[in-house]
């Protein structure tokens, strides 16, 4: 017989080593990715910034005994009716260094409607010749130097070069200007209503409450939880304040309304929680003090917090804070005032595409992917069926397109005939996505062990409990996963959108269900398709408005890829628990 304590122990060194590299190439990798990711943000951020006049007047030598610095200003700054600026007085900064020290001096320029007024400044060891000059638009100024120095030139006021008449944009701001308010504007007016702010603060105080349980708290709302028509009333009561404001003397949310009264809604059901996690702790004869007890007794806690986070969350950005983006709420494009152009209407159709999208294609694709692996007998029907979804996945974006234009929006024959409208794109962006999503579910209801199934059976479950109760919940943070490929892919798509009408500018918000209302306004557009219109017009200040809108569409992207990934692990979570 053989003594196991003879058995020499198997080395782990290797197993132990190719672990810890295996650890190191994967952390390495997401730090790799995530360095490209800022260097393409980056690239994508610097061009909506507009420096002014930057450069530099090179020292002279004993052959060039004078150097010159030219600038021109293609538009005025002044207005010779008023007298007055129109934006702020051009400054340039002009710094050197010799053995004296450092020098800087402030040159400021105003630009003039009278033709053929040319200015020049001379740097001496004296300082230079003058500290205003005048200049008439598309002359130009000459800045000249005899110092044996270098001197720096850097505009630290006033419109940049090539600016239009209103002197836009500014030196060294974005072209994405934007103001941010807590609480109160610039004029000291709230940007918030009392009904609103209310709340949204006793969301933050009863979620607070739910992490952070103190004793007397709990028992104090165990008492008023017992007020169910007075609790309902008053959510309702401030939820009617909230929509209906301006009718009864209080001030209107306006859209606001609608995410108040989600909040009320969670404020009771999170007082109802409360309530009845300390009556069951009451009953198993548990002291409110046990923190333990109390997450366990509260039901659905997780998801209880998840909700209420989510509310804070888009709470916070429209009742106690007020962000003022013009290039996002701004729908007018000018061809001849780029700055002044906006994506609101691509914003909104983008958000309505990908919302009919996900609508679509999320149910029915999972609902295939678990006929195909849970139901669905190895047939030659149904092995034809998956080499058609496996091949779909890899079908070019235009294909779809044109499914699109001849299902969805052409009338006759096969066509729904809904036109060109937000509906047919959303339908065809769905269709493109499902075939995605469906191989990313079946490969998640692969993954979760047959021993869940077998074990569900064993209890006398039929089959669509044990899909529904054991192998779903298992099989949701994979499914998630596949959707955000899915949604990721599609959000970024112009060709399909093109080929079935996504205008290229439009003027008004888009309408999701103009094809059945019968209304007017039945175009719409995209973020993808304004960023390639855009592309396309000639000028430096198009390529910064188009950087800022592929700015924005990442931020789009990573918005609402972040909720799903947020999702995904909360149900990930929830088996772990």
């Amino acid at each position: 017989m053989v003594n196991l304590s003879d058995i020499p122990l198997k080395s782990r060194r290797m197993r132990d080593l190719i672990e810890k590299f295996g650890y190191l190439g994967l952390g390495s990798s997401a730090l790799i990715g995530l360095l490209f990711l800022c260097i393409l943000v980056w690239q994508i951020l610097a061009p909506t910034v507009i420096n002014g006049v930057e450069g530099e007047i090179s020292a002279v030598n004993e052959y060039i005994p004078e150097t010159e610095f030219i600038l021109e200003w293609d538009n005025p700054n002044w207005d010779p009716v008023t007298e007055e600026f129109l934006t702020n007085e051009i400054i340039l900064e002009l710094k050197w260094k010799d053995e004296n020290g450092s020098h800087s001096y402030n040159l400021e320029i105003k630009i003039l409607e009278e033709r053929y007024i040319e200015g020049e400044v001379y740097v001496s060891n004296l300082g230079i010749s003058n500290n205003i000059v005048n200049v008439s638009k598309k002359t130009h100024l000459s800045i000249y130097s005899n110092l044996e120095y270098p001197v720096e030139i850097k505009q630290i006021k006033g419109p940049v070069p090539k600016a239009d008449e209103v002197g836009l944009p500014e030196a060294g701001n974005f072209v994405v200007t934007a103001d941010f308010h807590i609480l109160f504007d610039d004029e000291n007016k709230s940007v918030f209503t009392v009904q609103d702010l209310f709340a949204w603060s006793l969301l933050l105080i009863i979620t607070l409450i739910i992490i952070y349980p103190k004793e007397g708290i709990l028992q104090v709302i165990e008492r008023g939880g017992e007020q169910k028509k007075l609790i309902w009333g008053i959510s309702i009561l401030f939820s009617l304040i909230s929509l209906f404001g301006e009718n009864i003397g209080f001030k209107d949310s306006g859209w606001k309304g609608y995410i108040v009264i989600l909040i009320w809604i969670s404020i009771v059901r999170s007082v109802f929680a409360i309530r009845d996690g300390v009556k069951r702790l009451k009953k198993a004869n548990k002291p409110l003090s046990n923190k333990t007890a109390l997450s366990q007794s509260i039901s659905n806690r997780e998801g209880l917090l998840l909700g209420n986070y989510f509310l804070l969350f888009f709470g916070l950005w429209t009742i106690p804070i007020e962000i003022d983006a013009p290039f996002l709420v701004e729908r007018y494009q000018n061809i001849f005032q780029p700055y002044s152009s906006g994506i609101r209407a691509a914003f909104f159709g983008t958000i309505w595409v990908m919302s009919i999208a996900m609508v679509v294609s999320l149910p029915v694709s999972v609902g295939a992917a678990i006929y195909l692996e849970e139901y669905a007998k190895p047939t030659r029907l149904t092995k034809l069926i998956q080499a058609l979804v496996t091949n779909l996945a890899g079908v070019p974006s235009i294909v779809f397109g044109m499914f699109g234009l001849a299902i969805f929006v052409k009338e006759g024959g096969f066509g729904w005939g809904l036109g060109q409208t937000v509906i047919a794109g959303g339908l065809t962006m769905g269709v493109m996505a499902m075939p995605i999503v469906v191989l990313a579910s079946q490969e998640a209801l692969r993954s979760v062990p047959k021993s869940i199934r077998e074990a569900a059976f064993g209890i006398g479950c039929t089959k669509w409990k044990v899909v529904r109760d054991h192998v779903l919940p298992f099989a949701i943070p994979g499914i998630l996963t596949g959707s955000i490929l899915a949604m990721s892919r599609i959000m970024g798509e112009a060709a399909p959108l093109i080929v079935v009408g996504a205008a290229s500018v439009i003027y008004f918000d888009p309408e999701p269900f103009a094809a059945f209302t019968g209304s007017k306004f039945v175009n719409f557009t995209v973020v993808p398709v304004q960023i390639y219109q855009w592309t396309g017009l000639e000028g430096d200040a198009w390529k910064s408005m188009t950087a800022a809108a592929s700015l924005a569409l990442i931020m789009l992207l990573v918005g609402m890829n972040s909720i799903a990934i947020i999702l995904r692990q909360h149900f990930r979570k929830r088996l772990l628990s």
